[in-house]
């Protein structure tokens, strides 16, 4: 069997899951050489979901497959699985899982280390037998977490930065095993200036190529004196990487049940500048000034297919409300 095959189509699907802002790990079934079914991971912390990409793989095949098909088929799974996704795919029956990411070299992005168990000896103490192949074109999988929670940073950077985490938690005795938070840019969103207006109003045509930079310029002058607006720009030490703008709605907005809601009209970050924390920065800015504001909602919005950008929502806590087609026509 082509296991690169299979293991490429994992990561494909884990890109897809990570640009939607869910975890990226993704798995299909295979069975005489055609894959029967697949699964992205779809876990949500904040509602307790545990949506693994083999726990969902499993539900999808519990009641399409007879026992025969699935011990004679073959899991492949993005990463090495966790505990609760082996004893998912043994109560299918499935007898080979093939992953691609190791459990050693997964390690390297979290806070933990890998636990050095037999997890084959384990399950056959439970009369199962299952067969764990790998790992599978694993560097090629690890630059698959530069996608994870769907905003792209570099394997590098990830993987530096938890080892910062680990070092300052050996140094301070910390053995909580949570996971840490990613880390804050160095520099910090700031509430932009009259002085500042073209350098937004430049940004802002790389998010808008569609208007003129004086068009631009002459917009930001007049939101920089309205009392119900606010826009932050984000200055790295020789040039500015991105900036945001927000506003006060009082009228209906999907999904909320008070007025005024703070909105987020628009966030940029040069592509050079991405990956670093800088658009949080720019939206954590945003939401303080709507919370100034007696807010306690903010929302926003963005294309249908705009998916990059729905990923992001996701990824710093936005809830989708709702979806609408808009129509109009000339009269």
């Amino acid at each position: 069997m082509d296991h690169e095959k299979y293991m490429k189509r994992c990561y494909e699907l884990a890109i897809r899951a990570g640009k939607k802002g869910f975890d990226t790990f993704g798995a299909v079934l295979v069975h005489d050489g055609k894959i029967l079914e697949e699964a992205e991971n779809t876990s949500d912390r904040s509602k307790g979901i545990f949506g693994h990409a083999e726990y969902n793989l499993v539900h999808r095949c519990a009641e399409r497959y007879p026992d025969a098909v699935m011990k004679g088929s073959t899991l492949f799974t993005s990463c090495a699985p966790c505990e609760r996704c082996l004893c998912a795919i043994a109560s299918l029956g499935v007898e080979t899982v093939v992953f691609g990411v190791s459990y050693e070299a997964f390690s390297r992005l979290t806070p933990g280390e890998a636990s050095p168990v037999d997890r084959e000896a384990l399950l056959r103490k439970l009369g199962i037998r299952m067969e764990l192949t790998g790992p599978v074109l694993e560097d090629e999988g690890m630059r698959v977490f530069e996608w994870w929670g769907g905003e792209h940073r570099p394997l590098e950077e990830l993987i530096a930065e938890m080892a910062e985490i680990k070092a300052g938690r050996e140094g301070m005795g910390d053995t909580s095993g949570h996971g840490a938070k990613p880390r804050e840019a160095a520099r910090k969103a700031e509430r932009a200036a009259m002085s500042d207006a073209d350098t937004i109003a430049e940004l802002a045509c790389e998010l808008w190529p569609d208007h003129t930079r004086e068009e631009m310029t002459a917009e930001y002058r007049a939101l920089m004196t309205d009392k119900e607006a606010a826009v932050f720009l984000f200055r790295m030490e020789d040039h500015a990487a991105g900036f945001a703008q927000c506003q006060l709605r009082h009228d209906y907005v999907e999904g909320t049940s008070t007025s005024p809601v703070g909105y987020l009209e628009g966030i940029y970050v040069r592509e050079a500048d991405r990956g670093k924390g800088i658009a949080r920065s720019l939206l954590q800015a945003c939401e303080d000034w709507a919370g100034a504001q007696g807010c306690t909602e903010f929302a926003s919005d963005c294309e249908l297919e705009n998916t990059e950008s729905q990923g992001f929502h996701r990824a710093v806590g936005f809830e989708e409300a709702n979806r609408i087609v808009a129509y109009v026509k000339k009269i």
